[in-house]
């Protein structure tokens, strides 16, 4: 009965690491995108400048 208790146990822990990681992961990638579209912007606004 302990053995599976521990078990359930540590499939939670796992599974709540996952979600954890799985959040930090989204917040990086929307980051990584705003960076990216930032980049575009002042490229394209320096090519209008240029002419």
């Amino acid at each position: 009965m302990f053995a599976v208790a521990a078990i359930a146990a540590l499939s939670v822990v796992i599974g709540l690491a996952r979600l954890v990681a799985w959040g930090i992961d989204r917040r990086e990638e929307q980051g990584t995108k705003a960076i990216r579209d930032a980049a575009f912007v002042a490229q394209a606004s320096a090519e209008v400048r240029r002419g």
